[in-house]
């Protein structure tokens, strides 16, 4: 591009008079086509950091960035969904060793009462790897574009309805995570032809399923009264559908359970795509 540019202002006034609305009219076409770009690329990496060896940081703790993540008191890790890449770094930050993730993962951070008690450990949910630090690794960074949230002791979020705790715990949307995460174990159950273990997904599910929907409820009647008239109905219809929706999702489940000895992966999936669309009804309320 430069050469041409080059070529083209060396020669005669007529032809640099003519280059520079050449130029002009393509400044017209690439300018928008940044602009269509940048609209389409909203997400971007974050960065997470357990650092095990720094005299600026906190060992042995998360980081998002610079920021210390201070865990609730009842939290022992931090459960990331579907977290990109992590690599090891060394004490001049360069990569000792990286690999991509192909699962959900937990970052225990050290703590009393908690599993781990003296050092962070990084593991899949499902306990089928860990990632230990390599010889000379002063920490590790994780790379993700989506979400993450604090866990308890199994992994968990504790459920408290009506309660004087943090704010975290009369947040409803907490629930979606982890039953997307048991759906998939239903389901690799049914692909694995493992009864028991669709068994108990099966009752971990409808149990969460439950306690979403009582979380819902309680959403619902905690609502902010100062809201508009317009908005109130606006809010009134997406809480409608949404409850109806997470209705259908138990019958579903329900369905999924009586046709596991035919055919009940569809059945199952079908409760998913229910609950992906219910998860983002519920959020648009706001």
């Amino acid at each position: 591009m430069n050469k041409l540019i080059k070529l083209l202002t060396n020669g005669s006034p007529a032809n640099r008079i003519g280059c520079h609305r050449f130029l002009k009219k393509l400044s017209m076409v690439i300018a928008p086509m940044f602009l269509v770009l940048g609209a389409y690329s909203t997400t971007s990496l974050a960065d997470y950091y357990v650092w095990y060896d720094n005299e600026n940081r906190q060992e042995q703790q998360l980081y998002s960035g610079n920021t210390l993540l201070e865990a609730p008191d009842w939290a022992c890790a931090r459960k990331f969904t579907t977290p990109s890449y992590y690599r090891h770094l060394n004490t001049h930050h360069n990569t000792l060793n990286s690999a991509d993730f192909w699962k959900d993962i937990y970052v225990w951070i050290p703590k009393p009462g908690c599993p781990y008690t003296s050092e962070a450990f990084i593991e899949y949910i499902d306990g089928s790897q860990f990632f230990t630090p390599p010889l000379g690794a002063i920490g590790i960074e994780i790379s993700t574009d989506y979400s993450s949230r604090w866990v308890d002791e199994n992994g968990g979020w504790p459920h408290c309805h009506n309660c004087q705790g943090p704010l975290d715990f009369a947040d409803s949307s907490h629930g979606w995570g982890q039953i997307f995460s048991e759906l998939a174990i239903l389901k690799s159950a049914i692909l694995e032809k493992d009864v028991e273990k669709f068994n108990n997904g099966y009752t971990r599910t409808a149990r969460l399923l439950e306690s979403l929907e009582k979380d819902i409820n309680f959403s619902i009647q905690n609502v902010d009264s100062d809201r508009s008239k317009e908005d109130q109905y606006r809010r009134a219809k997406i809480e409608g559908t949404a409850l109806n929706q997470l209705s259908q999702a138990r019958k579903q489940l329900d369905e999924c359970a009586s046709a596991y000895s035919t055919d009940a992966y569809p059945s199952c999936d079908l409760i998913l795509q229910n609950l992906q669309q219910t998860n983002s009804l519920w959020r648009s309320r706001n």
